[in-house]
């Protein structure tokens, strides 16, 4: 009689723990919404600050740069949720950077920094964003267009920039390329420089398979974010980056830890020639 007790009370618990296991892997993953990010490097300290929206609300960079001890970047974003307008500190100087918009595009960029400001018209025309506009400063004024080339999805994923600046018989221009995988990471970019004499910069990037919450809360402001300082197109991708390799074949690999959504809580970045840990990054969520 025990024993046949004994045998019913394991199968009801054996069946209680099995529906259990299987409910936990059934379990869908929650979307968070990300709150703040800290990455602390050898030389400095950035703060990444967003809204419960997950809404980019400011950067603080404590570099180590002499003349620019202490960065701070806020953005503002309008009542029918556009990002129209942003703030930079470098140590004792300013800069502001406006967005106007009609009732859908970007069509005014006005940006006033260092004794000197612009304001471009921006025209869009498909697939291409135009930024043509005449710097004016105390010392010189230059013509400045500046051409971003999209994908034809909605101007959503960027395949190349391109600037061009002229300065009397002198041209100094860059292109950046940009090459995406199947779920639309960047994964290589490549720059062309050229000052009189050209140079080539590269990197190559992998990704994991994991949420990358910045992408997730501020893919809605991409198109803005490129007129705005401080802006990273891998912060962008929908995962999150493995390994950074630049055009010396040098490797940055990024080692995650992740909550049970999927999510980022802590990361290492650490330098593969020297074997150092560069950066520690913590992720924290609302």
């Amino acid at each position: 009689m025990k024993f046949t007790f004994y045998i019913v009370l394991f199968a009801v618990l054996f069946s209680c723990n099995t529906d259990d296991i299987q409910d936990s892997e059934n379990e869908t993953p929650n979307t968070l919404i990300i709150k703040h990010i800290k990455d602390i490097g050898d030389n400095n300290e950035r703060n990444f600050y967003f809204d419960i929206n997950g809404r980019l609300d400011s950067i603080t960079d404590t570099s180590a740069l002499s003349a620019y001890n202490y960065i701070l970047s806020k953005f503002e974003y309008s009542n029918d949720d556009k990002l129209i307008s942003s703030y930079h500190t470098y140590g004792t100087e300013e800069s502001f950077a406006d967005l106007t918009y009609t009732s859908t595009d970007i069509s005014n960029y006005h940006y006033v920094t260092f004794g000197y400001q612009t304001d471009a018209n921006i025209i869009i025309d498909n697939n291409t964003i135009n930024y043509n506009d005449l710097l004016e400063s105390g010392i010189e004024e230059d013509d400045l267009n500046i051409q971003w080339t999209f994908s034809l999805d909605n101007l959503k994923y960027l395949t190349q920039k391109k600037s061009t600046l002229i300065n009397n018989d002198n041209s100094v221009w860059n292109i950046t390329d940009y090459e995406y995988d199947a779920n639309f990471n960047m994964i290589e970019s490549h720059t062309t420089i050229n000052f009189g004499s050209q140079a080539d910069y590269s990197n190559t990037f992998t990704y994991d398979d994991k949420k990358n919450p910045i992408a997730e809360t501020m893919d809605n402001y991409k198109l803005a974010l490129y007129f705005m300082d401080d802006y990273n197109i891998v912060d962008m991708s929908p995962n999150n980056v493995l390994s950074k390799t630049d055009a010396q074949g040098v490797t940055d690999v990024y080692t995650y830890i992740y909550n049970n959504d999927n999510y980022p809580v802590s990361a290492t970045i650490t330098n593969t020639v020297t074997g150092e840990v560069t950066n520690t990054i913590t992720y924290s969520y609302y």
